[in-house]
């Protein structure tokens, strides 16, 4: 999760404690990649000149009776969290059971579960211990969610030295031997298996570490190539039908070579696994000469690992991005479509604000990761996830913009529409920041865009509703400004955080004969539902 560059702020054992929470946003330490490069671009992909326009007016006419393809919904797959030990916190859980009900979220991917918090292998003990491990994974398949197992950190009876990194310590040296870290992975499977059951176990993916191309692998490559083949071998040998991938890369990196050595070596692989943000290193991404605007980083690079892929000895392995992220709710819309086609899981990193790897937050309202703000408090990101849960399953053909038009189950229509600003130069923010890229940034300006969206052909639509997440609607900024910004709200002040912070609607909005007209300020967005009868919905 954080850039593969020198960080001045980290010493190779931990982390500097006089860091502010600001830093919490850790792809804003990529200085080195200065978006005011003269470089050379690609030509863009169709569907990103979809950016919408800074002002003005657009129109959209989409077509219900056209289908356009199946619209699988990657980003419900997976979400990320800190690490193993918060699955026993209430809030962490409570958080947990929210975004399973309203956004749909199936698994659960975090760090650290064979940290020496989680107790797996006690210096001395001759056998791994999984009472905690049953304890989360317990808590989370009673609320509907499954866990994607990464297999991290290193246990210190089983670490060749003493790196770590992260406020909680994580170990991040290769194992003194490796056949042993296999023995623990097999032991894990087999403790599972024999707990929920091999039907259940195999529908989990068991994904190898954590960015080893940066801070979080101290060994070399080729030693988490054979870490990989260790994990892998033992998974296999428990149950075949077990998932294993990797690399779990940071960049978009490795990609092509753990295929090439899983080839090579007749290593098992069922998926491929990388991480990317949108102020990720450019060169580091896609090499030198090339360069992107920040809104098309995160689908180039799943374009580049889709052909790395292709061009492997396995074309048809899944690609699963199991980190990447936003605080922008129109940039997140922007992605998701951006990134149809090209991904099988899209795991946003990460879904609530329980999250301490530069420990213990230091305000109430910090930037750092999650949907969920501190204290279970939803953050307009949440809301953008949870209107995207109503999108059909279904694709239906429209001009080109910013908009995702779906049909339901029940025959209605969803559309989200967004008014996307371009990231300027200077304001590379992995988080995309509402508070430091917002609507009233660009107030000044007047950045809202006229919408005319058209249904084109004969239909039987005769009503519309709206759902918006902008500055004026769903934002915990702005909620948290008008009780007066208090550094320790209340438990009072946090029930009326929580009220204010609630979306407002589905709200009708006028229908013309053929469509609607509405007005989306910087940055936000709105789903639209035409239906034939009045639409209700309890929230």
């Amino acid at each position: 999760m954080v850039p593969g560059c020198v960080l001045s702020w980290i010493i190779p054992t931990e982390i500097k404690p006089e860091v502010s929470n600001h830093a919490m946003d850790r792809r804003t330490f990529l200085r080195s990649a200065a978006l005011g490069a003269a470089c050379a671009a690609a030509p863009p992909l169709s569907v990103l000149a979809e950016t919408a326009p800074s002002a003005g007016s657009q129109s959209v006419r989409i077509h219900p009776a056209a289908e356009a393809g199946k619209l699988p919904h990657i980003w419900e797959e997976c979400v990320g969290s800190d690490r193993a030990i918060v699955g026993t916190r209430k809030l962490w859980l409570d958080d947990l059971a929210l975004v399973n009900k309203t956004v749909g979220v199936r698994s659960v991917r975090f760090h650290g579960l064979f940290n020496d918090e989680m107790g797996v292998w006690p210096g001395g003990a001759k056998q791994p211990n999984f009472l905690y491990i049953d304890t989360v994974f317990d808590a989370m398949l009673e609320r509907g969610v499954k866990p994607f197992v990464e297999l991290s950190f290193m246990p210190a009876a089983l670490a060749s030295g003493s790196r770590t990194i992260f406020w909680y310590k994580g170990n991040t040296t290769p194992p003194k031997d490796f056949a042993q870290w296999g023995e623990l992975v097999g032991a894990l499977a087999r403790h599972c298996i024999d707990r929920y059951g091999v039907n259940e176990v195999s529908t989990w993916n068991f994904e190898v570490w954590n960015e080893p191309n940066i801070i979080f692998w101290a060994g070399t490559k080729p030693e988490y190539f054979e870490l990989y083949r260790q994990s892998a071998t033992a998974l296999k040998s428990v149950d075949k039908r077990l998932r294993v991938g990797g690399p779990s890369t940071a960049q978009a990196a490795w990609v092509g070579d753990l295929l090439n050595y899983c080839a090579s070596q007749q290593v098992p692989i069922d998926f491929v696994s990388s991480h990317i943000y949108p102020d990720d290193p450019q060169k580091a991404v896609f090499g030198e000469g090339v360069h992107y605007p920040y809104e098309e980083v995160i689908p180039r690079a799943l374009e580049k690992m889709k052909n790395e892929i292709k061009a492997s000895k396995y074309p048809d392995l899944p690609l699963y991005i199991t980190e990447w992220s936003s605080q922008n709710p129109a940039f997140i819309a922007h992605t998701i479509k951006s990134t149809i086609g090209l991904a099988e899981i899209l795991s946003y990193w990460t879904f609530d604000n329980v999250f301490e790897e530069l420990g213990v937050p230091r305000s109430f309202m910090n930037t750092s990761f999650g949907l969920i703000g501190m204290r279970g408090i939803p953050r307009p990101s949440y809301h953008t996830f949870t209107l995207l849960h109503q999108l059909g399953d279904v694709r239906l053909q429209s001009d080109e913009g910013p908009v995702l038009a779906t049909r339901r189950h029940d025959g209605s229509v969803a559309v989200l529409v967004w008014n996307l600003i371009p990231q300027a130069p200077g304001h590379r923010s992995s988080m995309g920041d509402p508070l430091v890229q917002s609507a009233s940034e660009f107030a000044a300006e007047d950045n809202s865009i006229q919408f005319d969206i058209e249904l084109d052909g004969a239909h039987s639509f005769r009503h519309a509703h709206i759902t918006r997440v902008d500055d004026n609607h769903g934002s915990l900024p702005r909620a948290w400004k008008e009780i007066g910004s208090p550094s320790y709200p209340t438990s009072a002040q946090i029930a009326d955080l929580k009220k204010r912070t609630q979306l407002t609607g589905p709200e009708p909005l006028f229908m013309k004969q053929q469509g609607v007209s509405l007005s989306i300020p910087a940055n936000g967005i709105a789903l639209l539902e035409f239906s034939t009868a009045p639409f209700r919905r309890n929230r």
